[in-house]
C-alpha cells in the first residue's frame, strides 16, 4: 500500500542511491503528494530539487537528519522546515559534514591497517554529497572484501567492529535547540529503535516537537505506544519509510507506510504557526 506522503527519505546528497530528482520523479509517478528529504547533515538535496518538485506537483519539505548520542544510545533527530533555515543552522551542518570527512578518513585508515586496501579518493568519488559509512561499504563491496552492506557493518565498520569510528558527538538536546532556534520542528526519528523510552521522555522535556510513530521497523505495539505518548504530551506525529534507494539496507519503496493522511497537513500547520508567531515553540 502506498500512502500520500513520506517524510523520511534519503538521496545521493547523503547516503541514498537515488538522486534528488529521481526521488521526486518516483514520488510524482506514485501520486505521492508530500515528501521530505532528511539527508544526513545537509539540505543540498532539497535545494537541488525544490523547483523540480514544484513543476511535478509534489510538495517538498526541507528536512535534515542529525545523528546524536545520549547515555550510550544512538538517537536520530529529524528537523523539518518550510524552507532553508538561517545561517547559524547551516553553519552547524557544515561543521557536521567536515566531521564526517574526518571520520571516513579514520575508518579507511583502520581498514588499511587491517589489510583491506581502500582508497579514500574512491570513497570520496562514490559520495556525491555528505560522506557516510555506506559509501565506504560500497567501495568494500567493489573491492570484493564483503558481499553486502550488512556484512561490511557486521565485520568491519559497525558499532563494536574493528574499524568502527564514532561520529562527532552531538547531544540530542542540543540538536533540538538548534532546530527550534531555526524555526523548525524537531522530531525523534524511529523512537522504537532507541531502546529506552526514558530517553524519549527526557527529549520531550527538552522541547522536541514530535515523534515518528509510523516507521517500517516499529511493531504495531510500538506505533500505538508512541501515538499515546504524542497525544498525552501534545506532540506532532510523523511517519516515513527511511528509504535510501536500491542497494541499501533500508530500501523501502517511497510512501510504503500506512499512516493517517492528515500528518503532513498537521506538520505544515505547525511550521507556519512557528513562522507567524516569530518565536521558538
Amino acid at each position: 500500500m502506498t500512502n500520500s506522503f513520506d517524510l523520511h527519505l534519503h538521496t545521493t546528497a547523503s547516503d541514498g542511491t537515488l538522486t534528488p530528482q529521481e526521488v521526486v520523479e518516483q514520488a510524482a509517478a506514485a501520486s505521492i503528494q508530500t515528501i521530505a528529504f532528511t539527508d544526513h547533515d545537509t539540505l543540498s538535496g532539497y535545494q537541488e530539487a525544490r523547483s523540480i518538485a514544484a513543476d511535478l506537483g509534489v510538495q517538498l519539505l526541507a528536512g535534515v537528519e542529525l545523528n546524536t548520542d545520549l547515555d550510550g544510545a544512538e538517537v536520530d533527530i529529524l528537523g523539518y522546515f518550510t524552507e532553508s533555515p538561517g545561517p547559524e543552522f547551516l553553519k552547524l551542518l557544515e561543521m557536521r559534514q567536515t566531521g564526517r570527512i574526518h571520520r571516513a578518513e579514520e575508518i579507511v585508515r583502520k581498514l588499511n591497517d587491517l589489510g583491506l586496501t581502500i582508497d579514500f579518493d574512491r570513497v570520496r568519488a562514490v559520495a556525491h554529497g555528505a560522506m557516510c559509512r555506506p559509501h565506504i561499504a560500497q567501495v568494500m563491496i567493489e573491492q570484493g572484501y564483503v558481499q553486502s552492506q550488512s556484512e561490511a557493518y557486521t565485520r568491519y565498520i559497525g558499532l563494536g567492529a574493528p574499524a568502527h569510528v564514532e561520529h562527532d558527538e552531538l547531544d540530542p538536546r542540543d540538536a533540538i535547540r538548534f532546530i527550534n532556534a531555526a524555526g523548525g520542528a524537531a522530531v525523534i526519528a524511529h523512537p522504537g529503535l532507541i531502546g529506552d523510552d526514558a530517553i524519549v521522555f527526557r527529549l520531550i522535556e527538552a522541547g522536541v516537537s514530535g515523534l515518528e510513530a509510523y516507521y517500517p521497523e516499529h511493531s504495531a505495539e510500538d506505533t500505538q505506544r508512541y501515538l499515546k505518548i504524542a497525544r498525552d504530551h501534545g506532540l506532532l506525529v510523523t511517519g516515513g519509510t527511511d528509504g535510501h534507494g536500491p542497494g541499501r539496507k533500508k530500501s523501502s519503496a517511497i510512501g510504503s507506510i500506512t499512516a493517517p493522511a492528515e500528518i503532513p497537513d498537521n506538520l505544515n500547520a505547525y511550521l507556519h504557526e512557528r513562522i507567524a508567531n516569530g518565536r521558538e515553540a
